[in-house]
């Protein structure tokens, strides 16, 4: 299933991206400039996409989000912060864990800074061991950008290496979500997908999905509840330590 999963995403990866950039949607990026297997582009009319999500009464109703490091959501973490709402957001390849952003952390007038990964580095709060992400307290929706997202089941795909799955479960092993914590996914009306590909048993899914014209629902399915380790490289766990400290308290040593 995994192998199948892998290779019709990346055929879907392959038709959005031709779809962005023919159509001059995608936003070139600083550093990576339209190379979009390297980033989540954010995308035009992505403003009307933030109204609509920041209306959507899971956002409305949340405390403390969870969002991905993406382009595409970095004016949802603006918002955010003017708002007064917490925000729990990964550091560039989880490779230092996460950092918190509350409202009293940044200064009247940088939020928009704020909301940028270089920003982040300067105003938020680190969260580099599981201790800390469990103390900054648990999440009542999680917001993440994509490459593309399937209306027919929620699966989704960004970059293919599996980070918003991660991120999913180790928060959920964490204990700061449970099973029907809100996932919603801000993208670009072309990267709404038909294909039903298939879903590996790790895959988090998206159950509220907002473009720039519209809202839509995915159909409920459960979340993953396991770790799958025996499909994580050693190069790829040993690079995220809040996922090494995951194992070792799931395999303790003898």
């Amino acid at each position: 299933m995994g192998s199948d999963s892998a290779k019709q995403k990346q055929e879907i990866r392959e038709k959005v991206t031709r779809l962005l950039l023919e159509n001059r949607i995608a936003i070139p990026d600083p550093v990576f400039h339209l190379s979009l297997d390297h980033y989540i582009a954010d995308f035009e009319d992505s403003y009307q996409a933030t109204q609509r999500l920041i209306h959507l009464p899971e956002w409305q109703r949340s405390h403390r989000i969870f969002v991905t490091p993406d382009r595409s959501t970095q004016l949802a973490r603006e918002t955010a912060i003017k708002e007064g709402k917490e925000i729990v957001v990964t550091t560039y390849g989880i490779c230092r864990g996460a950092v918190l952003l509350t409202r009293d952390l940044v200064p009247e007038g940088q939020e928009a800074f704020a909301a940028t990964l270089d920003g982040m580095e300067r105003f938020a709060r680190p969260l580099t061991k599981v201790r800390d992400i469990q103390e900054a307290g648990k999440i009542d929706a999680m917001l993440t950008g994509a490459l593309a997202i399937s209306r027919a089941h929620g699966g989704r795909t960004g970059k293919g290496a599996g980070w918003f799955d991660a991120e999913w479960i180790m928060w959920r092993k964490m204990g700061l979500t449970h099973p029907d914590t809100p996932v919603i996914g801000i993208v670009h009306d072309v990267q709404v997908v038909n294909d039903t590909f298939s879903l590996a048993p790790w895959d988090a899914l998206v159950g509220t999905i907002v473009t720039p014209t519209r809202v839509l629902k995915t159909p409920q399915r459960q979340q993953p509840e396991e770790i799958y380790w025996e499909v994580i490289t050693p190069d790829w766990l040993n690079a995220i330590p809040i996922m090494v400290e995951l194992y070792k308290q799931e395999n303790p040593a003898p």
